[in-house]
Parts: C-alpha cells; sequence; structure tokens
C-alpha cells in the first residue's frame, strides 16, 4: 500500500479524487508520510543484499520498533522534527507516575479512552505485510516488536511476541 501510495505521488491531483471518509488517497497519503523521518532513498543494491539475506536464511529472528509503524500513520517518540516529542509537549506518564497518583491514572486512561478509536483505526503498512509473508514462506522464525499497536498480527505474523518495557 505504501509503494502505491508513493506512486500516486506522481500522478496529477485530478486523478487522485478517490475518496476516503474524509480525505483523498493522496491528501491521506501526505498526512501519513507527515510521521515519517526524512532520509535519504534507499540504494537499490542495499534492497537487492537483503533479500539474498533474506533468501539464504532460514530461521531469522527480526525485532521491529516505532520505526515500522509510522508508514501507517502512527508517529513514534523520538525522531528529530516529526516525532510526538518534536510535535507536543506532552509525554508519556512513567510507570512509577501511574502507581503512585490517582490524578496521574484519571489522565492516563481520559487519554486512552479518547485515542482508541484513531489508535484502532491504523492498518499494517507494506513493511507488516512483507514480514508476514516472509514468515508464510518459513524465513522468519519469530518476530519480537516493542510495539504494542498489533499491526503485526493483523498482517498475518502468527509467531508473535510484542514486548513494551516500563
Amino acid at each position: 500500500m505504501t509503494f502505491i501510495l508513493a506512486a500516486m505521488n506522481k500522478i496529477p491531483l485530478s486523478i487522485c479524487r478517490v475518496r476516503t471518509p474524509h480525505r483523498t488517497i493522496k491528501e491521506l497519503y501526505i498526512h501519513t508520510q507527515s510521521f515519517v523521518p526524512k532520509s535519504p532513498p534507499v540504494e537499490p543494491i542495499h534492497i537487492i543484499k537483503l533479500q539474498n539475506f533474506v533468501n539464504d536464511s532460514k530461521k531469522l529472528l527480526v525485532l521491529t520498533g516505532a520505526g515500522l509503524s509510522t508508514e501507517s500513520g502512527i508517529p513514534d517518540y523520538r525522531s528529530e522534527g516529526v516525532g510526538l516529542y518534536a510535535r507536543s509537549n506532552s509525554k508519556p506518564i512513567q510507570y512509577s507516575e501511574f502507581l503512585n497518583s490517582e490524578e496521574r491514572r484519571k489522565i492516563y486512561w481520559a487519554r486512552n479512552y479518547v485515542g482508541f478509536p484513531r489508535f484502532s483505526s491504523f492498518k499494517p503498512n507494506t513493511s507488516h505485510k512483507v514480514l508476514a509473508d516472509w514468515e508464510k514462506k518459513g524465513k522468519i522464525h519469530w518476530l519480537v516488536t516493542q510495539n504494542v499497536d498489533n499491526l503485526h498480527a493483523e498482517a498475518g505474523t502468527k509467531n508473535l511476541t510484542e514486548l513494551h518495557g516500563r
């Protein structure tokens, strides 16, 4: 999906007028990409090397983090200029604060209650789907992620541990 939408960036806006509930596909792509840190394009040789590595492997353990879900529209915390810390004064509630303050727990649960409908609407991106496909082909033995967005499972990954520390 991400690659399809990226290709649309080169298509005239008049062709991209397919509507999602509130935005055209191009507007949705631009909004989603606002959370993706700027980076140089990937060199084709690096893609070939990665594919060769995967093809030659039998039981990979894959580790993923927040950067994998940014193209689904979920901002990470630390990326310069686009991470949640760079765009907001809001910081996550620390575990000790949660345990020691009824007021902080109320804020935590209120924020989750308000944010859940939006958070639950995110969909797996191309990377999630490719990793699930590699698992189906027997290349990936297990995937461990620090993400708790459930996008790996939605993409079809079965051998999965969502591990987020405190």
